[in-house]
């Protein structure tokens, strides 16, 4: 697994938390609150990106190239 591939994994994972247990936890006198959802989906969003590039680039098929015959 890759840096951006963990990083991506993390970002989904608090994602989930955010979900399932809410965007702020509070116990007894204390409150804890959660990273902003949107700024979440953003992250996420990028570095899928980055994922995406990281795996074509794996794969052989990382930049787009044109390649014009020779006449």
């Amino acid at each position: 697994m890759t840096d951006a591939e963990q990083r991506l994994a993390e970002v989904r994972a608090g994602i989930k938390a955010i979900l399932e247990k809410g965007q702020r936890v509070r116990k007894g006198d204390r409150e804890m609150q959660r990273a902003e959802l949107a700024s979440l989906r953003v992250l996420e969003a990028e570095i899928s990106k980055e994922v995406g590039r990281e795996q074509a680039a794996q794969a052989g098929r990382g930049r787009n190239r044109v390649i014009y015959p020779r006449l």
